[in-house]
């Protein structure tokens, strides 16, 4: 396959007013430490770039930019690079979702393609969590539960709204972008599968690629050609107890990394609302007695996102419809009633 037959589909928009300052700026100083695919498969690497055009008149676009290339930099494109960029770029223009973020534009040249995707201006969800840049900066419960629904949304377009199921096996609080409204937008999806049997049917394991540490599913560790999409809602109800507690996932406690703690600890924390669970939710929260009953709930539903048997765990429209119910249900009168008997 020869570099010139590379094709785009016609969703791709064309929004890049300077190509060449674009390929300029692919730096290591503009390599991108955002997202957790920036340990991406040899011969890619993300950078984030402004395009000022080429007059300089209009206003910078801040520019989130994958660069495809072989093994060797040397070496032209070769089928392998389009192989793996087409399969991106394919897959993201199947999905048009507000919760999913977008392919804008693409460069190609004859060494390199660069996909160009749209970088929501407050950067990653991880980074208002754990890396306040001052001491105002942080997330109201109102914004939290935007996030969660909104990423909820997102999997759910992809496990169950698109023509064929797609499993996107990096759901972690970096790869979750936020924008000027602080809606979510996932992101990182170059380990992200199509799975033609569809909903509970297994993919090969050794097609996959794990995510962090903490937000991996346990499936990933058996050693079992037993991987379905219920490996996303693992990492989602991950996600959930995360913006709960505003803990690191693999913070080290006697009881294991977050996930482990809330398995082995949700019965007491529920039971005692008033010291045990307040004393969990994360302090940067304002008015946490607000909205302690919709943090409970949030929690247990990412307590049953995070269950060891795949089977057990919520379908993410189940667990759409939870999060969209928390501002009404009141979890300590009637939540864990069928946990406790």
């Amino acid at each position: 396959m020869s570099f010139q037959s590379w094709n785009h589909p016609a969703a791709v928009q064309h929004i890049v007013r300077n190509e060449q300052a674009i390929v300029d700026n692919l730096t290591e100083d503009n390599a991108t430490r955002v997202l957790a695919s920036r340990r991406t498969a040899e011969g890619e690497q993300l950078y984030l770039v402004y395009d000022q055009g080429s007059a300089g008149t209009s206003p910078p676009n801040k520019l989130l930019v994958k660069k495809f290339h072989n093994a060797n930099p040397a070496l032209q494109v070769d089928g392998n690079v389009m192989y793996r960029c087409n399969s991106e770029m394919f897959l993201l223009a199947n999905i048009s979702h507000k919760n999913i973020i977008k392919v804008v534009d693409h460069i190609q040249r004859e060494d390199a393609i660069m996909l160009i995707y749209e970088y929501p201006v407050h950067g990653s969800l991880r980074s208002w969590l754990h890396q306040p840049m001052d001491a105002g900066r942080h997330l109201s419960w109102p914004d939290r539960r935007g996030i969660a629904i909104g990423v909820a949304r997102g999997l759910r377009q992809l496990h169950h709204r698109c023509n064929k199921l797609f499993v996107h096996h990096n759901i972690n609080s970096e790869n979750i972008l936020l924008d000027q409204n602080f809606k979510a937008v996932i992101a990182s999806f170059g380990a992200a599968q199509v799975n033609m049997a569809g909903l509970g049917q297994p993919l090969p394991i050794t097609d996959l690629r794990p995510g962090n540490f903490g937000y991996a599913a346990p499936e990933y560790g058996l050693g079992k050609n037993q991987l379905t999409e219920k490996v996303d809602i693992y990492s989602f109800g991950v996600l959930m107890l995360e913006l709960v507690t505003g803990r690191m996932t693999n913070e080290a406690t006697t009881d294991g990394h977050l996930a482990n703690w809330a398995q082995n600890n949700f019965r007491t924390l529920m039971a005692n609302q008033q010291e045990a669970f307040q004393n969990v939710v994360d302090r940067s929260i304002p008015d946490q007695a607000r909205y302690r009953e919709e943090m409970a709930t949030v929690f247990m539903l990412g307590v049953d996102c995070t269950t060891v048997d795949p089977k057990e765990r919520p379908s993410m429209r189940m667990a759409l419809k939870r999060l969209r119910r928390c501002r009404w249900r009141a979890p300590f009168r009637g939540l864990l009633t069928g946990f406790l008997m």
